[in-house]
């Protein structure tokens, strides 16, 4: 095994270890500072982007919490036949349960863990590139750090979050270490498993690869395409015809896994690949100022001496070529996902077009393309309403721990289902916007408490099989002013906060229902 594929040089270890603690230490003081001092009244909601897409993830590490390993889709109202396995989701549950069920500060030392392996893995691309030892560090904070112009349009114009894909998609490493540890443990697996199946010569290399990759099909399904569609382009421009099926061969270990997948989300699980993602514009004009930036520094000229650097750097065009085509074409649903990510290849291939001159110069391209980083990072420190919700509404959700611990079926507004589908053992009829028939469930949900008749709302309970109910204020010990003189429905708790307080109710599950 060569130098380049086997273990770091001390240096490089040295290096890297503390790049990834100041990341871990500089992504942790704003989760600190909000843990500890929310505005009063508030709590702080366990991470600062993509609320909605993180409790659904603690949905499944919830699951983990109660020792499951297959875990089913909390979005759906009604029970189903468990199916996924996600290895990040369940150790985060199994974290969790040794704290205390603290599901968020489980996925904060998950994300410091993502956060040593994505940096050492920068390292190897690195040094298999050929950027020399003593550009390394500079690189790597390049790679780690770097953006676009995002975070500048958001600051110095009108331009919404949502047209500043450096702020809101997270196509740079920075943004995915500070607030989306999902993304954090993915891209570093990514990297590891592509390096793995693009320098594997022995079985037991190969065996690591496809270890590597199964890990992250069970980790983030989209970036297994990316491994494969990656891979197979990289062989079919660098190799005579006679050799594609030689080097491609190992792949067909990861079909056990994608014939998995493939039968796992004919079960369901329809919030991966909603329509609402779809939704979301991305005009190529925002991507070149995301990912334009990135590629400034292949200017200098790309110069790659051997066939093993060549090669690796073809592995990270072709990942390019095919993120930006599923972003420009936008084929699925879903395509935006296959940005999560994009800047590292285009950082990486940069970095080593810098190592031609003095790291200083990569060490001074890492400070002026971090402005987006800059501004994220001021941004956290905001006391921003939606990451500091009323206390008594994550307290609702608490409370119904015990209630929910056989599960049930909950009805409260969205921003309290995101909390239980996150904390308890029960489901919530309205909770992530991409959940299927999310808008006729919100609509119902407003309609029960809004101008619903108190008949009527009893019948729709039972229809629906609602369990457990969360209702404003304090409606008596048997709820009949919302659920009829003859409900079942029996209050569980009363939690006040600053302004409000909610009561939590709970039924047997009606024989109607399953």
């Amino acid at each position: 095994m060569s130098a380049e594929a086997g273990a770091p040089p001390p240096r490089d270890a040295r290096a890297a270890a503390w790049i990834a603690l100041a990341l871990c230490v500089v992504a942790a003081a704003p989760y600190l500072h909000a843990a500890l001092e929310p505005p009063p009244g508030r709590t702080f909601a366990g991470t600062f982007h993509w609320i909605d897409d993180f409790s659904n993830y603690v949905s499944y590490a919830q699951q983990a919490e109660t020792g499951r390993f297959v875990f089913e889709d909390k979005l759906a109202t009604r029970p189903q036949r468990p199916a996924l396995v996600n290895l990040e989701w369940w150790l985060v549950g199994r974290l969790s349960s040794l704290l205390g069920r603290r599901p968020f500060l489980a996925y904060r030392l998950v994300a410091a863990l993502a956060t040593f392996a994505l940096v050492f893995a920068v390292f190897t691309w690195l040094r298999g590139l050929g950027v020399p030892t003593t550009h390394r560090p500079a690189a790597a904070v390049l790679v780690c750090v770097a953006g676009g112009l995002g975070g500048l349009l958001f600051e110095l114009t009108d331009r919404p979050v949502q047209r500043c894909p450096d702020l809101a998609i997270g196509f740079h490493p920075f943004l995915s270490i500070l607030a989306q540890p999902h993304w954090t443990a993915s891209l570093a697996l990514l990297l590891w498993a592509l390096w793995w199946v693009f320098r594997a010569r022995r079985p037991a290399e190969h065996a690591l690869a496809l270890a590597l990759g199964t890990a992250l099909a069970l980790v983030r399904p989209y970036d297994v395409a990316l491994l494969l569609g990656a891979r197979g382009l990289a062989v079919l421009l660098a190799n005579r015809p006679s050799a594609w099926v030689k080097r491609l061969l190992p792949l067909a270990g990861l079909l056990p896994v994608l014939a998995y997948l493939a039968w796992v989300f004919r079960q369901g699980y329809g919030a991966f690949s909603s329509d609402a993602y779809a939704a979301i514009p991305l005009p190529p004009l925002d991507l070149l100022w995301a990912l334009g930036p990135a590629a400034l520094g292949l200017l200098a000229g790309l110069r790659l001496r051997t066939a093993a650097r060549r090669a690796a750097a073809i592995h990270l065009a072709a990942w390019t070529a095919l993120g930006l085509v599923m972003l420009l074409v936008r084929p699925v649903s879903f395509s935006l996902q296959f940005g999560v990510g994009l800047g590292v290849p285009l950082l990486l291939l940069s970095a080593r077009a810098l190592a031609r001159f003095r790291p200083a110069l990569t060490a001074l391209a890492a400070v002026a393309l971090a402005t987006s980083a800059a501004v994220a990072y001021r941004i956290v420190w905001r006391p921003e309403p939606s990451w500091f919700p009323p206390a008594e509404r994550r307290g609702a959700a608490v409370a119904l721990r015990e209630a929910c611990r056989d599960g049930g079926l909950v009805l409260s507004p969205a921003d309290i289902g995101l909390d239980v589908i996150a904390f308890t053992s029960c489901r919530a009829y309205v909770s992530h916007p991409a959940a299927t028939g999310f808008a006729d469930r919100q609509r119902e949900t407003r309609w029960f408490y809004g101008p619903a008749e108190v008949a009527q709302r009893a019948e729709w309970l039972d229809r629906r099989c609602v369990t457990h109910l969360v209702l404003p204020g304090d409606a008596g010990e048997a709820a009949a002013a919302w659920a009829g003189p003859h409900s079942a429905f029996r209050r569980t708790a009363l939690v006040s906060g600053r302004s409000a307080a909610l009561g939590l109710y709970a039924r047997p599950r009606p024989p109607s229902c399953p």
